[in-house]
């Protein structure tokens, strides 16, 4: 074994920071390097994380296979301090239905949400769109949307078999319900705000960096 490799692994994970890397991709740059001996040195740098006290590093994985570097869940609550609180960070049971929808039926068009929800979510996909856990990746032969999740939301409910570990889902048993007093007045967003193209072609949302925290 490369006497730095555990040094190499750590740099790359420093700096591809939240986004994470693919076991791929550091085969690709440790390329006479054996996956399962990458993996090793993956799992002796989180042993070394772990049983450093003063250490505030840990390496979670994500997406099946991808990596980061990412503080030791103990501290967050000071780390949580420090934070600042920006339009209300939690999201509506709403917006939380939205998400759900796309995670089992994506890539799918706003349409085909509200056909399945029975309600409009304009606002509901601007909020899932502005926190970073969904996005476009490409439209119908109508023109709209497809929406997929983005790799921030495994990162941020911390599930490491990609797809098939989320629990099965009937959507033919789903029934729609009205929620009462769903946001206050000034979380309210118009219909001509949140078009999809007055919002979702013409914000700066970069799909790209698609990733953040919730």
């Amino acid at each position: 074994m490369n006497s730095n490799i555990k040094a190499v692994i750590e740099g790359l994970l420093f700096v591809y920071g939240d986004d994470g890397i693919s076991l791929l991709d550091l085969q690709n740059v440790l390329e006479d390097v054996r996956p399962v001996v990458i993996q090793e040195a993956i799992l002796d740098l989180e042993k070394k994380y772990s049983s450093d006290l003063d250490c505030a590093f840990s390496i979670q994985k994500f997406a099946k296979n991808k990596y980061r570097l990412q503080t030791k869940p103990e501290l967050h609550e000071y780390f949580a301090k420090l934070e600042l609180e920006v339009n209300n960070s939690r999201l509506l049971n709403s917006s939380i239905e939205v998400l759900s929808i796309i995670v089992y039926k994506g890539p799918i068009s706003k349409h085909d949400i509200e056909a399945i929800r029975q309600a409009e979510c304009s606002y509901q996909i601007y909020r899932l769109r502005q926190k970073k856990l969904i996005k476009a990746i490409g439209k119908t032969s109508t023109g709209a949307n497809l929406y997929t999740i983005t790799d921030n939301f495994f990162k941020l409910f911390n599930i490491t078999g990609g797809m098939e570990a989320l629990p099965k889902i009937d959507f033919a048993s789903y029934k729609n319900y009205e929620e009462e007093n769903e946001f206050d007045n000034e979380e309210k967003v118009n219909e001509e705000m949140l078009s999809e193209e007055d919002v979702f072609e013409k914000e700066s949302f970069n799909d790209d960096n698609s990733e953040g925290m919730f």
